[in-house]
C-alpha cells in the first residue's frame, strides 16, 4: 500500500481530532477554537470558539452537531454545522462533569457527574432533563446503548445491591430491571450487534461469571463460568467443557460485528472465543512467552535497527552514517516474546502490585482477526486468525501506543511512539517513515476510505493511502 500524506501539520489539544460519521468534515481541537474541514480538500469550513480550554470532542450520530467539553470547569458547548448561529451551552455546576456523549437520535445529550453519583439526559429541543441516580462508580464499562439505538443498559448499584436498568430512548422511560442473582457483582455489560442480547459479567477473580440475556425472550439464554472453563446454554439445556486451560476472571469482552462469537479476556494471557448458539468456548489463545522450536505456523515480524552508510562527504572524506527501522519475518525458532517489568511500563513504585491484563483487544471490520496486547509484553502484538486458528505476532522496539483497524478492510495501523508506523495486512507487515520527524502515537481512519488522520503529541497529520493491490 503506497501512500501520500498532507503537507500541512495541524496543532491539535492532546488527540482532539475526529471525522464525521458521514465522513464529510473532519473537526480539529485546538486551545479554544474548534475547526471543521472539508474531507475533500482539508480547506477550513466552519470555525467556532469555545468558552475554554478544549479537552474533548464529539460528533452527533447524524454528523450535524459537534459536542465541546471542558471536565475541568464542567462547560458543555454544542455547536450545529448546518446552522452555526444556534448554540447550546449547559454546566453541571457542584456535581461536575466526568463525561458526556450524544443519545443516538442526536437530540439528546447524555452527560454523568464526577464519581458517577447522577446521569443526567438533556433534551436540545425543550430543554428538558432526566436524572438517574445511583451508578455504579467503579464499573469500567456500565453506560451503553443498543447498537440499534432503543435502549440504554446501565449498572447500578443501589444499598449494596447491582442491578442492570434497561431504559427506552424514545421516552427514557425503565423497561426493564435486570438483577442478575447469579453474580456476586456487576462489573460490566455489553450489547449484541443485533440489539438482543446483553452480555453481562462480574470480574472478580474466582467468583467471575458472565450472563447472557435476551431481551427477545426475556430470559436467561446461557452462562460462561471462566473458573471452571464451562458454559451452559440454558436454553437447549447444554453443558459443555472443553480445554484443560482456564481462564482467570474476566476482563474484557468484545463481540464479534456479525455477532457470531463473543472473545473474552481475563487476568492471565488467555483469550476465549464463546459460540454465540450454545455460549461453549470455540476456541482459545494464549499469548505464550515463547515460540517454541518447531513452531512454524505462527508467524513471527521483528522491528530492527540497521545502520545505513551515505556518500562520503568530500570535502571531509567522511562517510555519515544514519539509522532507519525495518520490519522482518523471523524464521527462526525458539523465539522470546520481550517481556517489561510492572514498574517501567507504568511508571511506578515497584513495590507496588500490578495486575498484568491484556488492555487491547479489537476484532476487525470482517471479523476474521483478532489484535491482542498484553501489557506485561507491551511492545508484541498479536494477530489472530479466527478462521485458520494461525497468529502473527509482531514484535516492536517500543510500547505500542495505539492500533486502528480500517473501518471496511482488514488493514491495521501499529503505533509505537517513534517516527515509524506500520501497517498489518494479512499478506504483509510494512513500515512507514512519517516525514517532519513526527512522533505517531494514534491515528482516525476516514469511515470509507483509506484517508487516515495520524495523531502525536498535539499535533495531526493527514495521510492518504492508495489501495494499489
Amino acid at each position: 500500500m503506497a501512500y501520500e500524506q498532507n503537507s500541512e501539520i495541524f496543532r491539535i489539544n492532546k488527540d482532539l481530532c475526529s471525522f464525521s460519521q458521514d465522513g464529510k468534515f473532519l473537526a480539529l481541537a485546538n486551545q479554544t477554537n474548534l475547526s471543521i474541514k472539508n474531507t475533500g480538500t482539508f480547506d477550513d469550513y466552519l470555525t467556532f470558539v469555545f468558552s475554554d480550554v478544549i479537552e474533548d470532542i464529539k460528533w452527533s450520530p447524524d454528523s450535524e452537531f459537534l459536542l465541546c467539553c471542558n471536565f475541568k470547569k464542567a462547560v458543555i458547548q454544542i455547536f450545529s454545522i448546518y446552522y452555526p448561529e444556534w448554540k447550546f451551552k449547559l454546566t453541571e455546576g457542584s456535581s461536575g462533569l466526568h463525561s458526556a456523549i450524544w443519545a443516538p437520535d442526536s437530540k439528546h445529550i447524555i452527560t454523568v457527574a464526577d464519581l458517577k453519583v447522577e446521569l443526567s439526559i438533556w433534551d436540545l429541543i425543550d430543554y428538558n432533563v432526566v436524572y438517574i441516580e445511583h451508578l455504579k462508580s467503579s464499573a469500567v464499562k456500565g453506560i451503553e446503548f443498543s447498537p440499534n439505538g432503543a435502549s440504554l443498559a446501565i449498572i447500578i448499584s443501589d444499598n449494596g445491591q447491582d442491578s442492570v436498568d434497561v431504559y427506552k430512548t424514545k421516552d427514557w422511560k425503565l423497561s426493564r430491571k435486570l438483577i442478575c442473582d447469579g453474580l456476586t457483582c456487576i462489573d460490566g455489560l455489553c450489547w449484541s450487534p443485533s440489539s438482543e442480547i446483553i452480555s453481562i459479567w462480574c470480574a472478580i477473580g474466582g467468583a467471575a461469571k458472565m450472563i447472557i440475556y435476551s431481551t427477545v425472550t426475556e430470559s436467561y439464554e446461557g452462562i460462561f463460568q471462566p473458573a471452571d472453563n464451562k458454559s451452559i446454554a440454558i436454553s437447549k439445556n447444554i453443558l459443555t467443557e472443553e480445554f484443560d486451560e482456564k481462564l482467570r476472571g474476566l476482563e474484557i469482552v468484545r463481540w464479534m460485528h456479525s455477532g457470531q462469537l463473543l472473545a473474552i479476556s481475563g487476568q492471565n494471557e488467555m483469550i476465549v472465543l464463546l459460540n454465540c448458539l450454545t455460549w461453549s468456548p470455540l476456541l482459545q489463545l494464549r499469548l505464550e512467552p515463547v515460540i517454541k522450536a518447531g513452531n512454524y505456523l505462527t508467524r513471527i515480524f521483528k522491528e530492527s535497527i540497521v545502520k545505513v552508510s551515505k556518500d562520503s562527504n568530500k570535502s571531509t572524506d567522511k562517510t555519515s552514517i544514519c539509522y532507519d527501522r525495518h520490519i522482518s519475518e523471523v524464521c527462526e525458532r525458539p523465539v522470546n516474546i520481550p517481556i517489561v517489568k510492572s514498574e517501567i511500563l507504568m511508571g511506578g513504585d515497584p513495590t507496588t502490585s500490578i495486575i498484568h491484563i491484556i488492555d487491547i483487544l479489537e476484532f476487525s471490520s470482517c471479523g476474521q482477526y483478532l489484535a491482542v496486547r498484553h501489557r506485561i509484553y507491551p511492545g508484541t502484538l498479536w494477530i489472530w486468525d479466527i478462521r485458520t486458528n494461525s497468529i502473527d505476532i509482531l514484535l516492536l522496539q517500543n510500547v505500542i501506543s495505539g492500533i486502528k483497524w480500517h473501518p471496511v478492510y482488514p488493514r491495521l495501523l501499529i503505533f509505537n511512539e517513534s517516527t515509524y508506523m506500520f501497517e498489518w495486512n494479512p499478506n504483509e507487515v510494512l513500515c512507514f517513515n512519517i516525514p517532519r520527524g513526527m512522533t505517531a502515537l494514534d491515528a482516525r481512519w476516514h469511515p470509507s476510505n483509506y484517508t487516515v488522520v495520524i495523531c502525536g503529541y498535539n499535533r495531526a497529520m493527514v495521510y492518504h493511502f492508495n489501495n494499489n493491490r
